[in-house]
């Protein structure tokens, strides 16, 4: 009869089987193969054994026998057969009845010499009693490991309770990864002790050396997609500390997303085979319940985000029914209503139609919001189509002195924030911001100098950060742009430039660049890259068709006049389309 326990489990799991899988030297270990002679190696006995099958039905056959014993009659086995089973990988051959004339065995497979006694249908029993024994203790202890976890998972504990309870089902020491290799949650072993981001370190250049010897790309700490890693319970040797220890790990996979790694350093040195079994059970279960917990870790975070990003939509719109909603909102968020702040905008993030341009936005979102993090100088960051808008809490520290200190804090912020969001996106990024307000009911009009300081920045060109106030003249016609009679006035005096007898917007380009280079014609010429004639042909017709000597200081500031206050509307025009779509 087959022992259906084999050896019993240690170190307070008793009655506990061993969960490991049957191999031919466990199997020889049966009473009912007790005489069996082989001459296998001790490599081969640890082949794996899942079921048996008799002489006839694989001898003429082709398929794979990973993992089958093979039960033949003396008489019936050839070598040649032979040597075909074990290109076919079969487990073992049991040979009943003597040797026959096997008396030099191929080492393709190994033949174990049994009692006449041995019938297949006594073999085969005692295989699978053995398997089943196997795998229902595995799945005994596998249910009993699900079950403390699950309830942690259940009480939302978290994830250092999660890595805790491996340690102690373990008594090893247990770690929690993210895909980056940044330790999430780390329970210390009482026998060895090492450091959570050394246990993180050898993990990481065990995976980037694996990488480079399959001739993929090396896995990199910062990388947003790491190379999704192989499914299942690993055994790895991993130099921690300049130790060599032996480690059992499972990738966090959940609907083919890796959400990073679950790992049991050994405390025994060597490992007993049966705790390294009992483990591989502990961090195939745990791999599931620890990404469950990280997914609702990550819906709660994900949901808080949103909210608050609806409180900075809330702010930068202008969208609460009363002060009382504006108060009670921001003492939920800690944001004092009182301060003075400044809106910074900025575009140019990501590239046009990149299916991951909204995803790598949020998280530029979230990385300018801890941008230069002081005490005293809250920050919140969004996204509103394709700016990105930053609420800074103005405290000038270091000018006090200064008439314009506000001004100068956020200007200085905002260079710092161009800089990070260049160095993080790698290309050019266009950054604006408006003036200072008291208080964060008036945060709307911040933004909204903000987002006229970015468009004007775009239309003329500036290659650095400018505010709302850098562009004085503009702040100055703001309300002029708006009024029917600015309007009116910008429409009347550039419509004959504009008529599409008179060429298009040639002419109101050759004569904006005529008066910004103060009226000297060759610089005008070679600012158009025209001829000096052509430039002076352009500049006759327009005056004939303005009725206007553009030589002249004051009709060429009328001209210059209309021109902007036409830029500004536009851009003004933009901006609240885009604050108030309704």
């Amino acid at each position: 009869m087959a022992d259906p326990a084999g050896v019993l489990a240690q170190d307070g799991l008793p009655g506990e089987a061993e969960p490991q899988h049957l191999t031919v030297g466990r199997l020889l270990q049966e009473r009912l193969l007790s005489p069996a002679r082989t001459t296998a190696s001790v490599d081969v006995l640890d082949n794996a054994v899942t079921w048996c099958l008799p002489w006839d039905d694989v001898a003429a056959g082709g398929d794979p026998l990973l993992g089958v014993v093979v039960h033949a009659r003396a008489d019936q086995v050839r070598a040649a057969v032979l040597r075909d089973l074990g290109r076919r990988r079969a487990a073992a051959v049991v040979v009943a009845g003597g040797v026959g004339d096997l008396t030099d065995p191929p080492a393709e497979v190994p033949v174990i010499h049994v009692g006449a006694h041995v019938a297949f249908r006594q073999l085969s029993q005692l295989v699978a009693e053995l398997v089943l024994a196997r795998e229902t203790h595995v799945l005994r202890y596998g249910l009993r490991v699900h079950r403390s976890l699950v309830e942690l998972l259940y009480r939302g504990a978290g994830l250092a309770a999660l890595g805790h309870q491996m340690a102690r089902l373990s008594g090893c020491s247990a770690a929690i990864l993210d895909p980056q290799y940044r330790v999430l949650a780390f329970e210390r072993s009482r026998d060895r002790v090492f450091e959570p981001a050394a246990v993180a370190d050898a993990l990481r250049e065990d995976e980037s050396r694996r990488a480079s010897a399959d001739g993929g790309p090396s896995t990199d700490t910062t990388a947003a997609n790491p190379e999704q890693p192989h499914a299942g319970p690993q055994v790895r040797t991993l130099l921690i500390d300049g130790i060599n220890a032996t480690c059992v790990l499972n990738p966090i996979l959940l609907s083919g997303r890796h959400d990073g790694w679950v790992v049991i350093v050994e405390s025994a040195d060597p490992p007993r085979p049966h705790d390294i079994a009992q483990h591989r059970v502990v961090v195939e279960q745990a791999a599931t319940i620890v990404g469950t917990e990280m997914l609702r870790l990550r819906s709660i975070e994900q949901a808080e985000e949103r909210a608050r990003g609806d409180f900075v939509h809330a702010l930068l719109h202008g969208r609460f029914s009363d002060q009382h909603e504006l108060e009670a909102r921001s003492a939920h968020y800690d944001f004092p209503v009182g301060a003075t702040y400044g809106v910074i905008v900025a575009n140019g993030l990501s590239s046009a139609g990149s299916p991951d341009s909204p995803t790598a936005l949020f998280q530029l979102a979230r990385h300018a919001a801890r941008v230069d993090a002081r005490p005293n100088a809250h920050t919140l960051a969004t996204v509103i189509g394709d700016v990105l808008a930053v609420i800074r809490q103005v405290e000038p520290a270091g000018h006090r002195d200064s008439p314009d200190a506000e001004e100068r804090t956020l200007a200085d912020f905002a260079r710092t924030l161009q800089a990070e969001l260049e160095r993080r996106t790698h290309r050019e990024v266009a950054v604006a911001y408006g003036r200072c307000v008291g208080g964060a009911s008036r945060i709307f009009d911040s933004y909204r100098e903000a987002r006229i300081a970015l468009g004007i920045r775009n239309r003329l060109g500036v290659d650095q950060v400018c505010g709302f106030q850098d562009l004085r003249v503009f702040a100055t016609l703001v309300e002029l742009a708006e009024s029917p009679q600015g309007r009116a006035f910008a429409r009347d005096m550039l419509a004959p430039l504009r008529s599409s007898r008179t060429g298009g917007n040639d002419l109101e380009q050759a004569v904006i660049a005529y008066i910004a280079s103060g009226g000297n014609l060759n610089a005008a010429a070679r600012e158009l890259h025209i001829h000096r004639n052509t430039m002076l042909y352009k500049l006759d017709r327009a005056s004939r068709l303005l009725q206007l000597d553009l030589r002249e200081a004051e009709h060429q500031f009328a001209v210059w006049l209309a021109h902007k206050l036409h830029l500004l509307a536009e851009t003004v025009t933009v901006v609240d389309r885009d604050l108030n779509p309704m």
